[in-house]
């Protein structure tokens, strides 16, 4: 607001200033006349002109275009009066300026202004767009022309206007030539402050850009240099330079920049306000109203090159057109959440479609002070994009903001659980350790039992043939055989060992039948040998899911140290129920508390020396954890030890 106020005065207070001005349309201290068409104009003298009757001349009474459409030239006739005592030294000065060469006559009275030439002299002055500023009547970008009125009289100026596009007619009289150049060096100012403002803008938006590669910054950039371009040159800033610039060439650059900046401008809308995520259909509308100015940039460009100028009228209602469907985007936008695009709206779009109306309301105000209105529109639709880019700048840096402070907090977040994890592996790591300790000591002792298993059926074996070797004995060849039959076994309890080192488990349905059955049968003839009776009750069709190999083994260990122990029996019992029990039960001795032990927690370790604590018992255990079971051992009524396991039932 603080802004608009500002921009306001400057455009509209400080500068625009001209109450020493009278607009000569309408005044009655002069008169302006416009040389009809069908009068021979051509190319006429001042003083043939001067010598038209009355009739050929055609009253202007209001500021507005004498020829349209590359109509080439016009005369016109002005008359001062100065009904005041004492001379007027002023500036008679066409406020529209757009002229490409004007030339100004003004017959000299040989009683007040004498000349060399005598009776019949002129004053000749020149001015326009197209017309160096050295040889200018005023320098500058003004078509004026200094001029004397004498007191109590009258002076008839006749102005030959040039122009390849149009010839607009805004003549006014300014009584006092001192005000008239303070009023320009007012506008000079304010135009000088507006247009730095805006090189300013573009010129931190474009480090802004250099920076970031933000790229709604790059399209509004691309807006504002065309807008400036367009602007300079519609206001003669060539001029100011001291550069003549006139018909087609400004109007060129007016015609093609203004389309192009409305172009870029919808290409930043639609990056902006993220038109295709959030509104599909205005994007869509957007990105053609794009697509439309683009393609009026190059007919602008063709028609003042092909002189069909009255298209420029048509190009700048389609340009309002494509800024009205940008409005109704901001406003989709707005009502879909987007807030920021409030500012696009509000001081944008609504702005720009106000200024129609007010344009329209002002169509009989000057014609400087309709474009410095225009011109403070702009200024603030300018402003307003300018905002909204800052308002996404600063969203941008707050998100960013917030994204370290949660990258800052996952980072501390990750410290702790590598701090944690840290910890736990370290626990595990001597957990590890522990248990490879275990493994190393369980493998001696496994080593230790193995030397002793070994030991004792090689010794009994070697006692056996140096007995043979005294006396031949019936019996030598079947205690050979029981014997090796013996060491076999043990052979295929240690590569078992070694198979459930490495994990090795294949689970499938069997009968429990083809799990017992040939194991007892396999230790019935060593059974008979100690004279023990083997008993098998077994359940009918019963059938189990487990590794027949572990299972087969661990019921043969099972039996094997059962017949060892036993004094005189041994029975092996399968029963059915949710799951399949396979019991053993001898009349031996019972098994000693340290062995118990043992299968009470597996992690204590199985006493040396026992008949029931070596390779096989131990492989029992390690059986039981690898199919999920467990040795339950008692003493059941009359003596003696039962040890039992459960296998998972399989469906018959």
């Amino acid at each position: 607001m603080l802004a608009a106020a500002l921009s306001g005065w400057l455009l509209l207070g400080f500068a625009g200033r001209h109450e020493g001005m009278r607009p000569l349309a309408g005044w009655d201290g002069g008169e302006v006349a416009v040389l009809q068409e069908k009068a021979p104009a051509g190319d006429a003298t001042a003083a043939e002109i001067a010598a038209l009757p009355e009739t050929a001349w055609l009253p202007w009474g209001k500021p507005g275009f004498i020829r349209e459409h590359g109509e080439g030239s016009a005369w016109v006739r002005i008359t001062l009066r100065n009904p005041g005592a004492a001379p007027q030294s002023g500036v008679l000065m066409d406020a529209a300026r757009y002229a490409d060469h004007v030339d100004f006559f003004s017959p000299l009275d040989p009683a007040r202004d004498p000349h060399p030439e005598g009776a019949g002299a002129w004053l000749q002055q020149v001015s326009g767009e197209w017309v160096p500023t050295a040889d200018k009547a005023i320098r500058g970008r003004e078509t004026a022309f200094p001029l004397v009125l004498p007191p109590h009289g009258s002076r008839v100026i006749y102005l030959h206007y040039q122009d390849a596009i149009a010839l607009w007619l805004e003549p006014g009289w300014w009584r006092d030539a001192g005000d008239f150049h303070a009023a320009m060096q007012r506008d000079l100012i304010a135009e000088s402050f507006y247009f730095g403002t805006l090189l300013a803008l573009l010129l931190y938006h474009f480090i802004v850009w250099l920076r970031l590669r933000f790229p709604a910054t790059g399209y509004y950039l691309l807006y504002l240099a065309f807008y400036i371009l367009q602007l300079f040159g519609t206001r003669s800033g060539v001029l100011v330079l001291g550069r003549p610039l006139g018909s087609p060439w400004m109007e060129t650059i007016g015609a093609m920049s203004l389309p192009l900046s409305g172009a870029f401008l919808a290409a930043f809308a639609r990056h902006f306000l993220e038109l295709p995520d959030r509104a599909p259909r205005a994007d869509r509308t957007v990105r053609g109203a794009g697509y439309l100015l683009g393609g009026l940039a190059v007919l602008a460009l063709l028609a003042v090159v092909s002189g069909h100028a009255y298209l420029l009228n048509l190009i700048v209602a389609i340009g309002g057109l494509a800024h009205i469907a940008l409005l109704g985007a901001g406003v989709v936008v707005w009502r879909s959440g987007g807030w920021e695009a409030r500012y696009f709206v509000l001081l944008s779009g609504l702005l720009l479609a106000g200024l129609v109306p007010l344009v329209v309301l002002m169509r009989d105000a000057p014609f400087e002070t309709v474009c410095r209105v225009v011109m403070l529109g702009s200024a603030l639709e300018i402003l307003a994009l300018s905002l909204a880019l800052g308002e996404r700048f600063a969203r941008l840096q707050r998100e960013k903001l917030a994204a370290q402070a949660l990258a800052v907090e996952e980072a501390e977040r990750r410290h702790q659980i590598q701090e944690a994890y840290a910890d736990e592996l370290e626990h595990e790591v001597r957990s590890r350790t522990r248990e490879l300790m275990a493994a190393d000591a369980d493998k001696d002792r496994m080593l230790t039992v193995l030397g002793h298993d070994l030991r004792s059926p090689l010794t009994a074996l070697t006692l056996s043939a140096e007995q043979e070797a005294v006396a031949v004995r019936p019996d030598f060849a079947a205690e050979v055989a029981q014997t090796g039959r013996a060491l076999l076994l043990l052979l295929e309890d240690v590569l078992l060992w070694t198979r459930l080192r490495a994990g090795t488990v294949r689970v499938m349905e069997h009968a429990a039948e083809s799990v017992v059955r040939p194991m007892v049968e396999l230790h019935r003839s060593g059974a008979a040998g100690r004279e023990v009776g083997l008993l098998l009750e077994m359940a009918e069709d019963a059938r189990v899911k487990t590794d027949l190999v572990l299972a087969q083994t661990l019921v043969r260990n099972l039996v094997s140290n059962a017949v060892k122990s036993a004094r005189h029996r041994v029975s092996v019992k399968v029963t059915a129920t949710d799951f399949v029990r396979i019991s053993v039960r001898d009349d031996g001795p019972g098994l000693p508390e340290a062995v118990m032990a043992s299968l009470r927690d597996p992690a204590v370790p199985l006493p040396l020396g026992n008949a029931r604590s070596g390779l096989g018992l131990r492989l029992c255990l390690e059986i039981t954890q690898a199919l999920d079971t467990s040795l339950e051992s008692g003493t059941p009524d009359g003596g003696g030890t039962e040890i039992s396991f459960t296998l998972p039932r399989a469906e018959t």
